[in-house]
C-alpha cells in the first residue's frame, strides 16, 4: 500500500502539473484520487478570514438552472448564490455554522423547502422557508433554543414522521429534534400569506453522544440512516428514527489516506437506489466517496486543482459541502457537488464555494 506521505507528493506533483499546464487540465487519476477542477465558483462571502462554512442546494421545481446555493457565513449568516456563482441574497442571521435542506409535502407549493442551520449566536436552530420561486426567508421568531453549549454541525432528516433536525455540540452530544409547521389560519394560502400565518414547533425526539469533536453528519431518508463525522476519528453511522437506540458504528476510520484528520462536511449523492456518501477530508485536501449501503466500502477519492484557462482555483481545507444528483444543466449533466474553499487564491479574495461536475468525477474514477 502506498504510504500517505507519498500519495501526497505525487498528488502534489500531478496538481502542479496541472496548474502550469496551457491548457484545462483534464481529469486524471493517480492512487484512486481523481484530479479535476471546479466548474463554477461563486463570489466571495461577505466576510474576511475563516468565514465560508456550509452550503446547501435547492432545486427549482421547473428550470434547473434556475436552481440555488444556500451557504453559511459563519460571521454573518446566510449567502444565496445562483448556479452562475453569482450573489442573489443576503440574510444577517447571525453565526451561522452548518445548513441543510429537505423540500416540503402538499399542501405547500411545489418548490417550496425548509432550511436549518445551527447558529452559534444564542446557541439554537435558526429556520428558514425557501418560496417556489426561489426567495429565501428567515423564521427569525422561531429559533429553537437547544440548551448546549457550543452548537456545531447540523444535517436534515425527512421520513413518515416529518422533517427532523440533527445538532451537535463541540463536546460530542447530539440532539434529534422534530418540526412541525401549521398555519394558523387552517387554510391554503399562497407562499407569502403562508409564512406569515405560520406556527412553527420544535421537539426533542433524542439525544447522544459520539466521543470526540464532531461537525459534519448527513442523513439518507430512503434508508433511514444518518452518518455523523467525528473529526479525528473518522465516520460512524446509526438508524436515523428517534424511535430507536442510538447504536453508532464506525464505517471508515481516519487513516492519512482515504481520510485525513479533520473529517469535516457530507452529503449524499444519490444514483437510482445506489450512489454514494461524500465526505470532506480536509487533512490531505481530498474528498472521499464510500457507497451508500452497507459495508458501506470505500470507491475512491477526488481533489480540485486550479483550472487557469476559467481562473478558478482549486480548492484546500474544505469544511462543509453538498450534493445534488437532482439537477441536470449543460454545465452539470449528471449533477454536481458543492465544496467549500478555505483558500480563494484566483485572486486572493475572501472564502468561497466550488461547484463541480460530478460527471468529471464519475468519469475520472470509472463509477
Amino acid at each position: 500500500m502506498i504510504t500517505a506521505s507519498v500519495r501526497s507528493v505525487a498528488l502534489i506533483g500531478l496538481i502542479i502539473t496541472a496548474i502550469t499546464t496551457r491548457c484545462a487540465p483534464q481529469p486524471l487519476l493517480i492512487d484512486d484520487v481523481a484530479i479535476v477542477s471546479a466548474s463554477i465558483e461563486t463570489d466571495p462571502v461577505t466576510s474576511i478570514n475563516d468565514a465560508a462554512d456550509d452550503p446547501a442546494v435547492w432545486v427549482h421545481p421547473i428550470d434547473f438552472q434556475a436552481s440555488l446555493i444556500i451557504a453559511t457565513d459563519k460571521q454573518f449568516g446566510i449567502e444565496v448564490y445562483g448556479l452562475d456563482g453569482k450573489l442573489r441574497q443576503r440574510i444577517a442571521a447571525g453565526l451561522t455554522n452548518n445548513i441543510d435542506i429537505r423540500t416540503l409535502p402538499s399542501p405547500w407549493e411545489e418548490g417550496s423547502a425548509l432550511l436549518a442551520a445551527s447558529n452559534r449566536t444564542a446557541n439554537t436552530i435558526s429556520l428558514f422557508m425557501m418560496s417556489p420561486t426561489g426567495e429565501l426567508n428567515w423564521l427569525s421568531e422561531s429559533e429553537i433554543q437547544t440548551g448546549l453549549d457550543e452548537v456545531y454541525g447540523l444535517c436534515l432528516f425527512k421520513n413518515a414522521d416529518g422533517i427532523q433536525v440533527f445538532i451537535n455540540d463541540k463536546d460530542g452530544r447530539y440532539q434529534q429534534w422534530g418540526i412541525v409547521l401549521a398555519s394558523s389560519s387552517g387554510a391554503d394560502l399562497e407562499f407569502d400569506q403562508a409564512i406569515s400565518a405560520l406556527q412553527v414547533r420544535g421537539t426533542l425526539l433524542r439525544e447522544f453522544e459520539v466521543t470526540s469533536q464532531p461537525e459534519g453528519c448527513a442523513a439518507d431518508d430512503e434508508n433511514g440512516r444518518l452518518f455523523v463525522g467525528v473529526e479525528a476519528e473518522g465516520v460512524y453511522t446509526l438508524d436515523a428514527n428517534a424511535n430507536v437506540p442510538a447504536v453508532l458504528s464506525l464505517i471508515a476510520a481516519v487513516d492519512g489516506e482515504s481520510l485525513a484528520a479533520d473529517v469535516e462536511g457530507m452529503d449524499i449523492f444519490t444514483v437510482g437506489e445506489a450512489g454514494y456518501l461524500v465526505v470532506s477530508s480536509q487533512g490531505n485536501n481530498t474528498f472521499a466517496l464510500f457507497n451508500r449501503h452497507a459495508p458501506y466500502s470505500y470507491v475512491g477519492s477526488f481533489a480540485l486543482t486550479d483550472d487557469p484557462v476559467q481562473k478558478i482555483d482549486g480548492v484546500s481545507d474544505t469544511d462543509g459541502l453538498a450534493a445534488s444528483s437532482q439537477i441536470k444543466t449543460p454545465q452539470f449533466p449528471e449533477g454536481l457537488i458543492v465544496v467549500q474553499d478555505g483558500a480563494n487564491t484566483m485572486p486572493l479574495e475572501a472564502q468561497n464555494f466550488k461547484l463541480v461536475s460530478w460527471q468529471l468525477i464519475a468519469d475520472a474514477l470509472n463509477l
